[in-house]
């Protein structure tokens, strides 16, 4: 072969390589991301082997994708084969993250914080990009027609206001008057109305046309969540006074019931072993069993007459739990305060790591 021929044939070849390298950008293989479409974009995130820090919140998407809000980390995605972890240099609007959830057109939502200006942001995720969200300073009424509830906003398919109700709950807390109906939880239950936990002013309940305040003094610790059962039941947890149970006219107090509150938080706010006051998550199992996410006292499991405390003697490296969520499949995940994500294998408690 002459030389000439060599170098038209390395040409050849060279240009083929270079012609099926432009066709493979943007291409990952089918075991990751797969709900995106064939994009540069797919490069976005990084890939790591576990989910790390402080988990505030999780979520299963529509897609079965699974999201752990992290204080710090961004968020991280799981989707049964690998974890990416996306963070501001990837257009989320912080990475300090509070929730997630899914809009009704299959948007992700993440509520944020920035820091140090200490703000609360909103962005959402399409799929392909993060996008902040701008709110309207003025507080609209809720419209449960044509609006949905995103945290404690609702979107109306264009902008975002803040959530606003009567300002006139019969708990009061002069020493918290700058935040006190701060929204720090709620929920739509299946019966169509929306509850409301606050910083310090308790649970108020909206039906679509007017709004309840409950009066029960001991709602006015920080209600960290609310929760409805297969029941209907509405649960609610708070910060110091722990678990209330709605009797369908007001919240009685269920860890006092059982023996399990605390009775002297002033001067044993955190660190008293075997209380169930400072609970943080509720949620329930396939096997009509609540679980309890405190964030002092580990994982309390309550099957309709008996208690178990799991705590790190059980697998767990803290004993503070941010979250608790049930998947699709009835798999339980627990958020730590800095431990990352756990699981729990019907006896203790793992690790999750890819």
């Amino acid at each position: 072969m002459t030389n000439n021929c060599r170098i038209k044939l390395r040409l050849g070849i060279i240009g083929l390589v270079f012609i099926l390298s432009i066709n493979c950008i943007g291409q990952v293989p089918n075991s990751t991301n797969k709900e995106f479409p064939t994009s540069s974009k797919l490069l976005l995130g990084d890939t790591v082997r576990q989910v790390d820090g402080e988990i505030r919140g999780i979520y299963q998407d529509s897609k079965n994708n699974l999201w752990f809000a992290s204080n710090g980390n961004g968020v991280y995605k799981y989707n049964g084969d690998v974890i990416v972890n996306f963070t501001e240099k990837h257009g989320l609007s912080s990475n300090y993250v509070w929730m997630v959830t899914e809009g009704k057109n299959g948007t992700l939502w993440f509520k944020t914080n920035l820091l140090p200006q200490d703000v609360n942001v909103l962005c959402n995720f399409n799929g392909i990009a993060f996008k902040t969200i701008q709110t309207e300073t003025l507080a609209k009424k809720y419209d449960f027609q044509n609006n949905e509830l995103l945290f404690d906003y609702y979107y109306d398919g264009k902008s975002l206001s803040k959530i606003k109700f009567p300002q006139n709950s019969p708990i009061q807390n002069d020493l918290n008057i700058k935040h006190h109906y701060d929204i720090y939880s709620s929920l739509k239950d299946s019966k169509g109305n929306v509850w409301f936990g606050t910083a310090t002013a308790g649970i108020c309940k909206y039906n679509g046309t007017s709004y309840e305040w409950f009066g029960n003094s001991e709602l006015g610790a920080a209600i960290r969540c609310i929760f409805e059962d297969k029941n209907r039941t509405i649960w609610a947890g708070n910060n110091g006074d722990g678990v209330f149970r709605f009797d369908g006219k007001n919240f009685t107090h269920f860890s006092r019931e059982n023996n399990l509150h605390n009775t002297d938080f002033e001067k044993y706010p955190i660190g008293k072993p075997g209380l169930l006051s400072r609970v943080w998550s509720i949620t329930e199992d396939n096997e009509g069993r609540l679980w309890f996410g405190t964030i002092d006292n580990g994982v309390w499991l309550y099957d309709g007459k008996t208690f178990t405390n799991y705590t790190t003697q059980d697998g767990l490296a803290i004993d503070a739990i941010w979250c608790i969520y049930k998947d699709k499949n009835g798999k339980l995940w627990f958020g730590t305060e800095g431990a990352g994500v756990y699981t729990f294998n019907g006896k203790t408690f793992e690790k999750f790591k890819n």
